[in-house]
C-alpha cells in the first residue's frame, strides 16, 4: 500500500492501523469459515440430511446424530476446531468463533451419543466410555456457553416503534433478528436439552437440566409454541407418561 508524500506521519500511522484491522479480521473471517465448512461436512456425515424422527425424541429444528461413519466425522470435528483456534490466535475476540468451538463440543457430545448407542429410538441403556465422553463434552459445551455469553458485548436496545399517523398505512414491519446473545442461549438450551435426554435414556437424574434448558429458550424469547412442542417429544418426558 502505497502513501501519499504529503500524509504526515501521525495520519500514516492511523491509515496503516485501519488496514492492519480489516486484514486481520478478513483473516479471522476466513479462518472461520473454512472451520464452517469442515462442521457441515461433519454434521452431513452424522444425520445424512435427514429431518429428525419427533418419535425418536428429537426436538424440532435437530437431527438425530448416527455413528456409521466415525472416522470422518472425527476428522471433519478435529479440523474444524483447529480452523476456530486459528481464527481466535488472529482474533482473540472475535465471538463468533468462541461460539463456534462451543457449537463443535455440543456436535462431539451428541456423536458420541451416537457411538454409544443412546440417539435411536430404544428403552433404557447401560453407560459406556462413548456416553461418560459425552457426558463431558456436554458440560463442557454449557460452561463454554456460559463464558462466552458473559464476553459478549451490551447490545443496543431496541428501537421503539415509530408512531403512524392519522391516515397513513401501516409500516411493513421487517421480522426482528435474534441478537447474538439470545442465539446462544438458544444453543445452550439445545445442549442441555440433549443432555438431559441422554441422561433419561441412562436412568440418570434429568429435570433440573431440562428445565435449565427451557429457561434458557424463554430467555432467549423463544415462542411458547415451539418449546411446548419440544417438551412433547422429549425422551425423559415421554417416558414419564
Amino acid at each position: 500500500m502505497a502513501l501519499e508524500p504529503q500524509v504526515s506521519m501521525a495520519e500514516a500511522e492511523t491509515t496503516l492501523d485501519d488496514a492492519s484491522k480489516k486484514f486481520q479480521e478478513a483473516a479471522a473471517l476466513a479462518l472461520f469459515n473454512w472451520g464452517n465448512v469442515h462442521m457441515c461436512s461433519a454434521r452431513k456425515a452424522m444425520d445424512g440430511g435427514r429431518d429428525p424422527p419427533l418419535e425418536e425424541g428429537g426436538p424440532p429444528g435437530a437431527a438425530i446424530a448416527t455413528a456409521t461413519e466415525a472416522e470422518t466425522v472425527t476428522k471433519k470435528l478435529d479440523e474444524a476446531k483447529t480452523r476456530y483456534e486459528a481464527a481466535l490466535a488472529v482474533k482473540p475476540d472475535f465471538h463468533d468463533a468462541t461460539i463456534a468451538l462451543a457449537q463443535r463440543r455440543y456436535e462431539r457430545a451428541r456423536f458420541l451419543c451416537a457411538a454409544a448407542g443412546l440417539s435411536g429410538a430404544g428403552g433404557p441403556s447401560k453407560g459406556n466410555k462413548d456416553s461418560d465422553a459425552a457426558e463431558a463434552e456436554f458440560s463442557g459445551a454449557c460452561a463454554d456457553f456460559d463464558a462466552v455469553l458473559n464476553a459478549l458485548p451490551e447490545e443496543p436496545p431496541k428501537p421503539e416503534p415509530k408512531e403512524k399517523k392519522e391516515g397513513e398505512a401501516p409500516a411493513e414491519e421487517e421480522e426482528a433478528q435474534p441478537s447474538m446473545k439470545a442465539q446462544v442461549q438458544v444453543m445452550w438450551g439445545n445442549t442441555l436439552f440433549e443432555q438431559s435426554q441422554m441422561r433419561a435414556r441412562l436412568g440418570k437424574e434429568w429435570r433440573n437440566l431440562l428445565d435449565t434448558a427451557v429457561a434458557k429458550f424463554k430467555g432467549a424469547g423463544c415462542a411458547e409454541a415451539d418449546i411446548e412442542q419440544a417438551l412433547k417429544v422429549h425422551r425423559g418426558v415421554r417416558a414419564e407418561k
